[in-house]
């Protein structure tokens, strides 16, 4: 076979490998609007900002919060927290004003405006605001922390993605370390997940040593071993990449319930459908996280996403300048 021939063979392989773990991670409209809210955290805000968003629906950002860090005494977190608490009861009062005045609320300040503006353009929204049922959440920005993460996981990558590689999975999932821990070598949880991978102890322990003496949960490499095979299993039973990538944080169990629940293996299915009250935010949004954070990474491998192309929201803006007021 000639070099032409050879390298034209490679490219298409290429391709080839390249459509095929797109479509083992699929999306769907409501999906994507996932993944874009996690992407612009992961690229536009940075780890001094609040992003203020609706609990139902991330793209539908109210405004930003900034939180400069002063220090990290009790005192100064106090006063972090009752600022943050106050700029966001005024937003949620200003919500609350549509549903006892309906559209004429807006009106009644520049921030009634531009929340109607907001939602009066998407249909199920506007009626959400009218009815009073809007719920905020604050998400902190990690652009900061995703670039400092990038640049520690180029030390692991290669190894782990050939741990997968040998199990027959896709290399890719190696990114849900992301999601878990942005890299933090040193990452621990209040109810005991530790290691880059947030492993359980008892999620673990049938695969890697977790002892007093010993804990290999935190050991990168290690713990992948532990990871490959909980994915694996998780894919076994349930059948696809969203709902397996999804138990990896909700748990197998979990994950077998919501699909008996729902009768759907369709991951739409079982956000809109399953019942369950550890079936929260973090759960519901796993899948579009990690998805969010490959291509994230994908972008900065390639060179497409640098500092000085990250736009600035404007909404930013007029939100600090309300948080000084507040004060």
């Amino acid at each position: 076979m000639n070099k032409p021939l050879i390298a034209l063979v490679c490219l298409w392989l290429s391709l080839e490998s390249r459509g095929l773990a797109e479509a083992q991670f699929p999306t769907s409209q409501a999906i994507e609007r996932k993944i874009a809210f996690w992407q612009k955290i992961f690229t536009r805000y940075g780890s001094q900002q609040l992003v203020l968003h609706d609990k139902q629906d991330p793209r539908l950002i109210l405004g930003v919060i900034a939180i400069p860090d002063f220090g990290s005494t009790p005192a100064y977190r106090e006063e972090r927290d009752d600022r943050i608490d106050l700029i966001t009861e005024r937003y949620a009062d200003a919500l609350a004003d549509f549903a006892g005045r309906g559209p004429s609320a807006q009106a009644l300040s520049p921030l009634h405006r531009r929340l109607w503006n907001l939602y009066a353009k998407i249909p199920d929204a506007r009626q959400r605001l009218l009815l009073g049922e809007i719920e905020l959440r604050t998400q902190g920005g990690l652009a900061d922390t995703f670039v400092q993460a990038y640049s520690t996981s180029e030390l692991y990558l290669p190894r782990m993605e050939k741990i997968f590689k040998s199990h027959g999975l896709p290399p890719e999932l190696t990114r849900i370390v992301f999601v878990e821990s942005m890299w933090n070598l040193k990452a621990r949880s209040k109810v005991g997940a530790s290691g880059i991978w947030q492993l359980m102890p008892a999620a673990a322990r049938p695969y890697i040593k977790v002892t007093r003496q010993r804990d290999d949960r935190n050991s990168p490499l290690l713990a992948t071993q532990a990871a490959v095979r909980i994915l694996k299993s998780n894919y076994a039973l349930l059948g696809t990449w969203p709902l397996a990538i999804t138990a990896y944080n909700h748990g197998l169990g979990g994950m077998r319930r919501a699909v008996e629940q729902t009768g759907s293996r369709d991951l739409d299915d079982v956000i809109e459908r399953y019942e369950s009250p550890s079936f929260g935010f973090a759960s519901q949004n796993f899948y579009a996280e990690f998805v969010a954070a490959l291509r994230t990474h994908k972008a900065m491998k390639l060179g497409r996403i640098k500092d000085k192309d990250r736009p600035k929201s404007r909404i930013k803006v007029a939100v600090e300048a309300e948080s000084s007021k507040a004060r």
